[in-house]
């Protein structure tokens, strides 16, 4: 996969990443949902950013407690330990 993005340079850079970086890239998303799904504070959440206002609406969609860590930690942990990683 070839990307092109704007650094901190003037210069436009194209980098091209392999299935193994691709791989690598949607483990570290995939931890740092879940870290933001275990410490994250939806209580009395009363601006949230659009992340979490789709997450609370997931949430409530599926019957989920998202005020509740255990409920809400336990649906998302039990979707991304079955969600298996496209770029294998």
């Amino acid at each position: 996969m070839k990307i092109q993005f704007k650094g901190h340079q003037a210069t436009e850079r194209e980098v091209e990443l392999s299935q193994q970086e691709l791989f690598q890239l949607f483990e570290i998303m995939r931890r740092e949902f879940k870290e933001h799904i275990t410490y994250a504070r939806f209580r009395n959440c009363y601006s949230p950013t659009e992340t979490e206002k789709s997450i609370i609406d997931f949430c409530n969609s599926h019957s989920v407690d998202v005020e509740y860590d255990r409920d809400r930690v336990a649906f998302f942990s039990s979707i991304l330990d079955n969600l298996k990683n496209p770029y294998q």
